[in-house]
């Protein structure tokens, strides 16, 4: 009778998948969208509408961020925005 030899049946290590945090190194989609904004942009439109002079504790663009992250969370209202901000 012939010997045949079984392949040895080594037990391999099993990587564990690295575990990032959602955002750490990475931009959040709301910072993404404000990139896409030019900056002089909000000012320029606020300055020619006249909304720079009428507001008083928002920055045009701290405006403009806040209907962004309204708009991303599926705010229905301000309330929901002060709750979940």
């Amino acid at each position: 009778m012939v010997s045949v030899k079984k392949p040895s049946m080594k037990r391999q290590k099993r990587r564990k998948p690295k575990r990032t945090k959602p955002t750490a190194n990475k931009l959040s989609v709301l910072h993404q969208l404000c990139n896409f904004i030019p900056g002089q942009l909000v000012s320029k439109l606020a300055r020619k509408h006249g909304v720079d002079k009428k507001a008083r504790t928002f920055t045009p663009w701290s405006h403009v961020v806040a209907l962004l992250y309204a708009r991303l969370t599926h705010a229905i209202g301000l309330n929901d925005v002060c709750v979940m901000g």
